[in-house]
């Protein structure tokens, strides 16, 4: 049977949004900072991983989805 909600690792993330994995990877170093300052996370912040393989995050591409539909700003801008 096959995943409708398939596992994204950085790369796949990368790709999906045109940048390098060195970019996801300084969206998800912001969103840590933040916690660790002890300041809420936006809704312009990246997700933080839905689990992690070994040092390695993963997200579902529905939480992937999700923050590139809610994120203000610069998030998805209607075609036209």
């Amino acid at each position: 049977m096959p995943d409708n909600d398939p596992l994204l690792d950085t790369a796949a993330v990368a790709a999906f949004f045109k940048v390098g994995a060195p970019t996801v990877r300084i969206y998800l170093k912001r969103t840590r900072a933040r916690i660790a300052a002890g300041e809420p996370i936006r809704e312009q912040d990246f997700p933080l991983p839905d689990e992690t393989f070994g040092r390695s995050p993963v997200w579902k591409r529905s939480t992937i989805m999700t923050w590139l539909d809610n994120r203000p700003g610069s998030g998805r801008r209607p075609a036209g």
